[in-house]
């Protein structure tokens, strides 16, 4: 897949319209991505809840949860190479598991297509799955959201934990699932390096 070509044609076939919540959903169901389509806008719901709770810029959060997934239009099969068109970089990791790579084309999508120039969104963006060694309270806030609305049906095992822990705060709510990452019931395919950061970070013992 040549990265110029593809992202040309979403650009004339997905040009936006200024409503960025539509054209999102638009994206979604132009690609058959029902799954996503419905996740999407609750992450941004829980991330601009949060990011009240927690002095966060709400529409930075929402903005954020809004393009965080729109890399996964595109197959895990196919990520590498168009990844590897467009200059972005791959690590092992994201060539073991390929789905690892629809972080960075979100974020590439974010500044091309939609026209996001803001470092803080684009950070949250690339870090909603893994997290890592220095995140700021707005990543904080969407890798959370994107939990806690989780794209797996059902409620996530961790809900009502996770609810408890983000009493004592936003870093305390984190610093509690990145443990329960690192624990068996995760069952993580293979440990991104970012996420591997997030531990060592967090005081958090990873598994082998």
């Amino acid at each position: 897949m040549d990265g110029a070509e593809w992202l040309t044609t979403l650009q004339r076939t997905c040009a936006p319209s200024g409503e960025l919540a539509a054209d999102v959903d638009a994206l979604f169901a132009a690609h058959s991505r029902g799954i996503t389509r419905e996740h999407v806008p609750r992450v941004a719901r829980e991330a601009g809840r949060l990011a009240q709770r927690f002095d966060v810029d709400p529409h930075h959060a929402e903005i954020a949860a809004l393009l965080h997934d729109v890399g996964g239009i595109v197959s895990g099969a196919k990520m590498p190479a168009l990844c590897e068109s467009l200059g972005l970089p791959i690590v092992p990791e994201e060539r073991q598991v390929p789905m690892l790579l629809h972080a960075k084309l979100s974020v590439m999508l974010a500044r091309e297509l939609y026209g996001v120039t803001d470092a803080g969104i684009l950070q949250a963006i690339r870090f909603h799955t893994t997290l890592h060694a220095q995140p700021t309270p707005l990543d904080m806030v969407v890798f959370l959201a994107d939990k806690l609305e989780w794209d797996q049906g059902g409620v996530p095992p961790y809900h009502a934990q996770l609810w408890s822990a983000l009493e004592q705060g936003l870093e305390a709510g984190t610093h509690w699932f990145l443990g329960w990452m690192a624990s068996p019931q995760a069952r993580l395919l293979i440990p991104h390096p970012d996420l591997r950061a997030a531990w060592r970070a967090f005081g958090i013992s990873a598994p082998d």
